[in-house]
């Protein structure tokens, strides 16, 4: 069961404040069902007083160190209080958008460097290489990568080029990063990032890491309205089991300055390509 909260306070509310004051304060609780998943949405009533904590505790039994709650309110600390917090749909949202990019753009060719210092996203390869033949991994674990390389050659008669040269990103038109970037890329300015994690330090290139979808129907009659959409499809995702959040392509996409449609990214990444070309 997801579990969500919530503090809507009446205390600060001018005329309105005297008659609050004479009411208690109360949490109101509501389930909601929807195939295998259960939401709980908890909603404490503040109109006097403090939060009583030791109240709210007693609605969240085990949950309480995965709390869906708006990013506003403050949780009391040292209590075991956690706000649920995930990239991992995020990253998957990452790698769709880069396999629908590659895709689109399979007739200008660009070139594609993953990045993945671990070696966590080798599967990732093998659906770019049914798009281009100019992919290029970028990283610490390049055992992992000449594994998969070798089954690549050997099942499709792709070639994976592997390096763990960071120069070789310069000249790349598209940058996947699913993990998080801890270091300052030497990459053009004109290149897209794609990362499923906001950046621990500024890029030269716009990093593009914040994807949203439209939720289900079904969905988004689960979500309580003081959550975010995109949160609470993080939390099915990764809580609830609900994979199928995971084949979605973005609608729309931000790097933090300028938002883009999948038609206007498209656009700008076509513009970028023909004039690289005939230079």
């Amino acid at each position: 069961m997801l579990t969500a909260l919530n503090i809507e306070d009446y205390t600060r509310h001018g005329a309105g404040r005297l008659l609050s004051l004479l009411r208690r304060n109360r949490i109101r609780v509501e389930h909601r069902y929807c195939d295998a998943v259960a939401v709980k949405s908890i909603v404490y009533e503040r109109r006097r007083g403090r939060v009583s904590w030791t109240s709210v505790d007693r609605f969240l039994k085990d949950r309480r160190g995965q709390l869906l709650c708006p990013p506003e309110l403050e949780l009391p600390q040292d209590s075991g209080f956690r706000r649920f917090h995930s990239n991992e749909l995020n990253r998957r949202l990452c790698e769709n958008a880069a396999l629908y990019l590659v895709r689109e753009l399979r007739e200008e060719r660009p070139g594609i460097v993953l990045i993945d210092g671990a070696g966590d996203y080798a599967p990732l390869c093998a659906c770019l290489l049914d798009y281009t033949d100019r992919v290029r991994v970028v990283t610490d674990s390049p055992r992992v990568y000449l594994e998969e390389a070798d089954r690549l050659l050997e099942e499709k008669g792709a070639v994976l080029r592997i390096s763990t040269d960071r120069s070789r990103i310069r000249d790349a038109g598209i940058i996947i990063a699913p993990a998080r970037l801890d270091e300052v890329l030497g990459c053009a300015d004109d290149a897209v990032i794609l990362s499923g994690e906001s950046p621990a330090c500024p890029q030269p290139a716009p990093v593009i890491d914040t994807y949203t979808f439209d939720l289900p129907e079904k969905f988004r009659s689960l979500c309580p309205g003081y959550l975010e959409p995109m949160y609470f499809a993080s939390a099915l995702y990764t809580l609830a089991g609900v994979h199928e959040l995971g084949g979605a392509i973005f609608s729309r996409c931000c790097d933090g300055r300028i938002l883009h449609t999948r038609m206007s990214l498209l656009k700008q990444l076509k513009a970028r390509l023909s004039a690289q070309a005939h230079t």
